[in-house]
């Protein structure tokens, strides 16, 4: 079980076998295929979702971006990509972020960590960079070993549904 005390550590290939183990359960629970939810899966440890929100009667399409770093003990690692790039450019990539402050989920287009390293954070137990940064926290919203990545999701869809702002601008943020 993940804990607000240590760093988890880099395991790709515990990260791998997550992914195969937890996508066919979530799939079956979704009641969907791969393809009929939009997901793509672009390598062994790696999986885009699709998001979507609407503030203020305008809807607005976002991609998550899921890796699997680690065993079972950690959630995988999430962030809103650019989706033609698949990946996220501190300075240049910040309006493929939404605007999200929950109390369970806050998306932060520049972090700054005590370490020194500038990341983008989606600021939430049931994601990576949250025990990356060592978060603290209360132990009821830790992480445990039988959650899979659908945690991860539930908890973004939520804050989506709820607590969805816009879009950061193209400059700053």
């Amino acid at each position: 079980m993940a804990n607000h005390s240590s760093r988890p550590n880099i395991d790709l290939a515990a990260g791998k076998q997550v992914l195969n183990e937890h996508l066919p359960r979530v799939l079956s629970l979704r009641g969907k295929t791969l393809a009929e939810l939009g997901w793509q899966q672009p390598s062994d440890r790696t999986l885009l979702v699709p998001m979507h929100g609407i503030h203020q009667g305008v809807g607005e399409d976002y991609l998550l971006r899921l890796d699997f770093l680690t065993g079972k003990d950690w959630p995988p690692s999430a962030k809103f990509v650019n989706p033609v790039t698949f990946d996220y450019q501190i300075g240049a990539d910040q309006h493929h972020l939404p605007i999200i402050t929950s109390p369970e989920l806050h998306v932060h287009s520049a972090y700054q960590g005590n370490d020194g390293r500038t990341i983008q954070l989606i600021c939430c137990s049931a994601v990576f960079q949250y025990y990356d940064v060592v978060h603290g926290g209360e132990d009821s919203i830790l992480w445990r070993s039988s959650d899979t990545f659908l945690t991860t999701l539930s908890a973004v869809e939520r804050a989506f549904v709820t607590h969805y702002s816009g879009r950061f601008p193209r400059h700053g943020g």
